[in-house]
């Protein structure tokens, strides 16, 4: 005999922020697997166990419901960063203990990796989206800038290359280690490729060290 499974209209103050939560999280896996447009009303409130209606109590809009998602993945990635460099003290363990958290959260929710590399062409397709997450892309940037600044400051880095430059080349493996992820969709060699990420910054690291 089938079992009919009542969906939930608004929601009571006890299991508001609960619904809010799983709500936000199937956004953001719906965003990364099928993209902005595709992603729909409908889909969402079954994949959350509630009425498409009961949507509108907590996001106006599918703008809203994209800034919520991409809010969560930015406290997310950000507190893990902070975290995991907070346990050490040069350059090159802080970032080595990134890049291990990265790992961490891929294993945990690929979904996450695959939402940051699909936000610059959804920005490109609707540039109403880049006004509305502009002030939640700051934590992760201000944490990797003073982090690079006090590298440069300390003098672990190679001399020539300046804080806004070690920076981007911090942003560029980031996100290059994202898209690796999601094109390639093998665990075994994204954590081989941090495996050789993280020999060649103690290298480097040690490089430095001996001048």
């Amino acid at each position: 005999m089938k079992v009919l499974v009542k969906k939930l209209g608004r929601p009571c103050a006890v299991d508001s922020g609960e619904t809010r939560k799983l709500l936000v999280r199937e956004a953001r896996r719906s965003f990364a697997a099928v993209g902005y447009d595709a992603t729909t009303n409908r889909a969402l409130a079954e994949a959350a166990g509630i009425t498409t209606g009961a949507i509108y109590y907590y996001f106006p809009s599918k703008l809203d419901m994209y800034v919520a998602a991409y809010g969560e993945m930015q406290e997310i990635v950000q507190r893990a960063f902070e975290e995991a460099a907070a346990k050490h003290k040069t350059f090159a363990d802080k970032f080595s203990a990134i890049l291990d958290s990265i790992a961490m959260m891929s294993a945990k929710d690929p979904s996450l990796a695959s939402f940051v590399v699909g936000v610059a062409s959804e920005l490109q397709r609707h540039p109403e989206l880049s006004a509305a997450i502009a002030p939640l892309r700051l934590g992760i940037g201000q944490f990797l800038s003073k982090m690079c600044t006090d590298a440069v400051d300390r003098g672990e880095i190679t001399e020539g290359i300046n804080a806004q430059v070690l920076q981007d080349l911090v942003n560029v493996v980031l996100t290059g280690l994202s898209r690796f992820s999601t094109t390639v969709n093998d665990q075994q060699r994204g954590l081989d490729v941090i495996a050789g990420l993280k020999q060649i910054v103690a290298g480097t690291a040690r490089h430095v060290a001996a001048k």
